[in-house]
């Protein structure tokens, strides 16, 4: 029980809050520039410099922006979803479904991460199946991380109600 106690203290102060506004922070950036990494995949003069600037800013934005929920999720399991204090699970399960989903996409996503790293540095490179696969890839990716930030960021307006 006072495990439980020290949690809710901890979890409770300015320094979720904090971690809440940078996790935030975080998303918008990776989603910044998983959109502009995207933008210029689809241009018709693709330049494999661009890919790879924004393929490594996309190795810095998403794992950063994990680590930031890593660090609040205590706070959500605590103080949000799970009884006593928690009411998610019974007011809105179908949030908490939904949030699971959340989890399982981003993680396929950061495993999807390196392989797109490598492949736009030596996007020049490919044949043509390659930059098929890369293209598609990089749509999966780009899905997932948009279904990611939507989610989370439904899930953290449902909390406030």
């Amino acid at each position: 029980m006072t495990h439980l106690l020290a949690s809710i203290g901890v979890f409770s102060s300015p320094v979720a809050r904090f971690l809440l506004l940078a996790h935030l922070m975080l998303c918008v950036f990776a989603i910044g520039v998983v959109t502009h990494h995207w933008r210029h995949l689809l241009s018709r003069d693709v330049s494999g410099a661009r890919l790879a600037k924004f393929a490594r800013w996309m190795a810095i934005a998403y794992p950063l922006a994990l680590l930031a929920g890593v660090l609040i999720y205590p706070t959500y399991n605590v103080m949000i979803r799970k009884p006593p204090i928690g009411v998610l699970e019974a007011a809105a399960p179908w949030a908490v479904g939904l949030f699971e989903i959340k989890e399982h996409l981003g993680t396929i996503a950061l495993v999807m991460l390196p392989w797109l790293v490598l492949s736009a540095n030596r996007y020049g490179g490919l044949n043509r199946i390659e930059r098929t696969s890369y293209h598609v890839g990089t749509w999966v990716f780009t899905i997932f991380v948009y279904f990611v930030f939507v989610t989370g960021a439904l899930v953290a307006m449902l909390k406030c109600y």
